[in-house]
């Protein structure tokens, strides 16, 4: 390893340098900051007086290629196109500036020593930022560039088209101070003031996730945040995060995003992060074996960098103090050896490394494949287009070019942005997981409350997440949940002998089960909490849901408060010690199964765990909204005023109320501690500890029903239009009818949860009919004709060996939630990202192709029961699209006879192997769908096996299209 710090490398004698970028070539590099009189500079530098000292003492080879001074702002960022042809530039002007060398010779820069070698001439200027432009990255394959900025957007423009703008990003809520592709061009990732990281799917543009958990004690210290994705494209790794007080670099999992591993060791924030190009190898001395692995580089405010193996877990090498201030940029050249870096100090940094160090890259190829097996694309894919080929008919030569123009018409089309549609007057379907708070926390707490219309990011509405924060509950109660059980009991047994634990239940703590049994979450929702947090959800686990003695015995709200005999939930130093210690009974897991015996020897079963609302909580009421007046919301406060410890006291006091504009429409109260709330346009519920359920007038707060006794406490709650569904712990699962006041349904469903996963939501389509979302992934529908419930989609362990390529879902717009039930419903269970992070057993080629079918054929059955023609199609498509890949023509002759009909097809099939003789299927013209699946076959690349398959049937349907006329 060697390390350079060339003094002839600055930017008018000292100017700060913010940013530096190797060119893929490796012959030169660029650095941009500041110039003269407070405007930018972006300079060409020859890269070998830097490798090699005898071309830095000669001089005959230039150092300096060309100065650039047309920024009227200091340079940000300057970064190569990964092809080499363009240099983009931006900065503080607000502009990009993509630069092309030209043909014509240097000369002076006007008012410098310094003589351009080489001529640069600007190409295109991109206006579209409202404030200083802070990074940008180009695209795998150059199709995207994207911009970061102070004005909280992001800007993708189309590379093929300067000036013109795909999409402008918005979700952040402060300047957004870096921005990263990952290596196959599925996402682009952005880090913002706002204490959060964004991921977005390039498909649609929207939020695929928003991690905010790492850096909710993060301040807005540093110049730049530059995240950077590693080129398996397995980990992202974050600038500046905190992890017990301590500066940290976030590693983030692909598979899940899970934020459970860091890059500890610098003192101050990390400020910017470079993964080497390249996937390394190396052979293990142990083993003896080629190892695999990726190297990071990492920069911080404390003048040091850090250099780490995906494959060790200590740093490979630390060098401090390396600059006098903070360092601003990191670049890699493509061979992998190289590495520069740049500070605020005006100085750049040059480190080289030996084979033997570093490792030996993989080659291009290698890294396709891998991308391939993983992802079922590359970075090569993306940019490339179908190859032509050589069709015997003319016609289809002529027929394949226009289906090519038609179909990047459409692909044009689908990148114009669509206004958001209006807020529907019922609730929501798809929303229902949807989780923000005001300032970007997001922290695992048991919260309850059904999904919101209305909240922040349409994006995500599939994931759920926590927050502690108090400022805007509404966002964090409105989706999730997930916590722990408590037996539900009959009200006519005999008093239990278990009494109520006096420690205090915080809002932010884990909730208990029974008998003093305490939750954890599932791992996939990133850290644990800190021990102090942990030690707290144990203090909280006897709290939660042990009035057994009381609840049996009739009762009013009154008598249950005198019994308890507990001081105020918020006053842990009154708190008398339990007078039983905790069972050990109880399994820490909120899906186990927990049996608990009465004196009666009764056994009681808890399934799922019991809903628990924070003591201060709001939900955003559905309905229509506008910029200038912010939308309703129903404010839950627990413990608004505690009850009396003596016999004989006044309860404890819980306010519900409805607000808007800081105006309170009513207030009401109840005695009972509220654990979950829902609210619609028409309609507000809640459920309580006491196992009541309230349903009020969200217009005027009045009752519209007496309280409803449930048969246990309740896991989760959903309020759709007039009807209600309660899941208790015991995974009962109850649906009434208010218009009619009737109840639809009360069944169990333990055994689609028990011993599998929690539950993730709970929801209710437009026909009424319940679905039932897993944490694993599974969904369920019930059929109410067969009386039971049916598996949607496919379970894990077939998507686990499917190709991965054929799990991904098409994208789905909030809106299209009626005209797409299983691609909205699959959305929310983010497992079918396509990822092959899980791992995926090693089986053979024809049985992995095997399973493949299988997949596609059950999702075909699942859009046919839910009688969704978007779905259907969009799946017979993939079937056609698979079946054409592996060029099996047999089974294309099967679909294309069927769609054929029987009295056209010159198949030797018998007709009753055709699927129908009916023109349509679920409103799907078949001959529509023949001559689509037909241009599928054009735009193959190995259309010319299956040529005379197209012309076949083509020359059908066209004597059909005449037999017609």
């Amino acid at each position: 390893m060697q390390l350079l710090k060339p003094p002839w490398i600055s930017h008018d004698g000292g100017k700060a340098i913010f940013s530096v970028d190797l060119h893929p070539d490796g012959s030169r590099f660029a650095t941009g900051g500041q110039g003269q009189d407070s405007s930018g500079r972006v300079v060409v530098w020859n890269l070998k007086p830097v490798v090699h000292d005898k071309y830095e003492q000669d001089e005959k080879v230039p150092k300096v290629l060309c100065q650039l001074d047309q920024h009227l702002g200091c340079v940000n960022s300057v970064r190569w196109s990964c092809g080499g042809r363009f240099l983009a530039s931006a900065g503080d002007d607000k502009v990009i500036i993509i630069w092309q060398q030209s043909s014509y010779g240097g000369g002076a820069v006007f008012g410098s020593n310094v003589v351009n070698v080489e001529s640069w001439r600007s190409v295109a200027t991109l206006r579209g930022h409202e404030g200083d432009i802070l990074d940008v990255a180009w695209s795998p394959g150059d199709v995207w560039l994207a911009s970061a900025s102070i004005d909280n957007s992001v800007i993708i423009w189309n590379t093929a088209k300067w000036p013109e703008q795909v999409r402008v990003l918005r979700g952040h809520t402060g300047l957004v101070k870096g921005v990263t592709w990952d290596p196959v061009g599925r996402y682009l990732t952005s880090q913002a003031d706002d204490k959060s990281l964004r991921i977005w799917r390039t498909t649609d543009w929207t939020t695929e996730e928003r991690i905010v958990d790492p850096f909710a004690d993060c301040g807005g210290t540093t110049t730049v945040l530059r995240p950077s994705w590693s080129p398996d494209g397995q980990y992202l790794v974050s600038a500046h995060a905190m992890n017990n007080g301590g500066p940290t670099a976030q590693i983030i999992d692909r598979d899940g995003w899970n934020t459970d591993k860091d890059f500890v060791g610098h003192r101050k924030p990390i400020t910017c992060v470079r993964f080497n190009p390249n996937i390394l190898k190396k052979v293990d001395s142990k083993t003896g074996k080629n190892v695999q692995y990726c190297c990071v580089a990492i920069g911080s405010r404390d003048r040091s960098i850090s250099i780490w193996f995906t494959s060790l877990k200590r740093p490979l090498v630390v060098v401090h103090d390396i600059f006098d201030d903070s360092v601003l940029d990191l670049s890699w050249s493509s061979c992998g050896r190289y590495l520069m870096a740049v500070s605020k100090d005006g100085t750049l940094a040059f480190i080289s490394f030996s084979t033997d160090e570093i490792g030996c890259p993989l080659s291009e190829d290698e890294t396709n494949n891998l991308h391939m097996k993983l992802y079922g694309k590359s970075a090569q894919t993306n940019a490339s287009s179908v190859n032509p080929t050589i069709i015997e008919n003319p016609e289809l030569l002529r027929l394949r070019e226009e289906e090519k123009t038609r179909a990047k018409t459409a692909a044009f089309s689908e990148q114009i942005p669509r206004p958001a549609p209006p807020t529907p007057q019922r609730a929501p379907i798809n929303k229902q997981i949807e989780t923000r708070t005001a300032d970007g926390k997001r922290r695992i707490t048991p919260m309850f409350i059904p999904p919101i219309e209305g909240v922040e990011t349409p994006n995500k509405s599939y994931e759920a997440s926590f927050s502690s924060s108090q400022q805007e509950k509404s966002k964090i109660v409105v989706e999730k949940v997930d916590e722990v059980v408590e037996p539900n009991v009959s009200s006519n047994r005999p008093p239990s002998a278990f009494t109520t634990s006096s420690s205090p239940c915080k809002g932010t703590s884990l909730p208990s089960g029974f008998n003093g049994a305490h939750a954890s979450l599932p791992a996939r929702f990133g850290k644990s909490e800190p021990s102090e947090k942990q030690s707290e959800s144990q203090v909280s686990s006897a709290c939660i849901g042990m009035k057994r003695k009381h609840e049996e015995m009739p009762h009013t709200c009154l008598a249950v408060k005198r019994k308890r005999g507990r001081p105020p939930l918020y006053d842990r130093s009154a708190a008398p010690p339990p007078p039983r210690p905790p069972s050990p009974l109880a399994a820490p897991q909120p899906t186990s199964t927990q049996v608990v015996k009465t004196a009666q020897q009764v056994e009681v079963v808890s399934v799922l765990p019991e809903a628990s609302l924070s003591k201060s909580a709001r939900i955003q009421i559905p309905g229509e909204t506008s910029m200038d007046i912010p939308p309703p919301l129903l404010v839950v406060e627990n413990d608004y005023r505690a009850g009396s410890s003596h016999s004989g006291g006044t309860p404890s006091l819980h306010r519900v109320s409805k607000m808007q504009v800081n105006v309170v429409s009513w207030v009401t109260f109840l005695t009972s501690r509220v654990t979950t709330a829902a609210a619609t346009v028409t309609t507000a519920a809640f459920t309580c500890q006491d196992k009541s359920l309230h349903i009020l007038d969200i217009k005027t707060g009045e009752m519209l029903l007496p309280p409803l006794k449930l048969q246990g406490r309740s896991s989760q709650l959903f309020v759709h239009e007039n009807t209600i569904i309660v899941l208790t712990t015991d995974a009962t699962l109850t649906i009434w009818d208010l218009e009619n006041k009737k109840r639809i349904l009360s069944e169990s469903i333990r055994h689609l949860v028990e011993g599998q996963s929690a539950v993730k939501s709970v929801q209710i389509t437009s026909e009424g009919t319940p679905v039932l979302l897993l944490t694993s992934g599974e969904a369920f529908t019930r059929c109410p004709k067969l009386e039971t419930w049916l598996l949607l989609g496919e379970c894990a362990s077939v998507r686990r060996v499917v190709q991965p390529e054929y799990t991904m879902l098409p994208p789905c717009h909030p809106a299209d939630a009626t005209a797409k039930p299983l691609t909205s419903l699959l959305h929310q269970t983010a497992a079918y990202s396509g990822s092959s992070r899980v791992s995926r057993p090693v089986i053979s080629d024809d049985a992995r192709l095997s399973l493949t079918e299988v997949f596609i054929n059950r999702m075909l059955t699942s859009a046919q029961y839910l009688k969704s023609a978007h779905d259907y199609k969009y799946w017979l498509k993939r079937k056609i699209q698979f079946f054409i890949k592996e060029g099996l023509e047999k089974k294309l002759r099967v679909i294309f006879d069927d769609l054929l009909g029987p009295n056209l097809s010159n198949s030797t099939l018998d007709q009753a192997e055709c699927h129908s003789n009916l023109p349509k299927i679920l409103d799907c013209d078949k001959k529509s769908l023949l001559e689509e699946f037909l241009r599928e076959i054009l735009l193959a690349k190995n259309s010319l096996q299956l040529q005379r398959l197209y012309a076949e049937y083509k020359e059908q349907l066209d004597a059909n299209a005449v037999d017609m006329i």
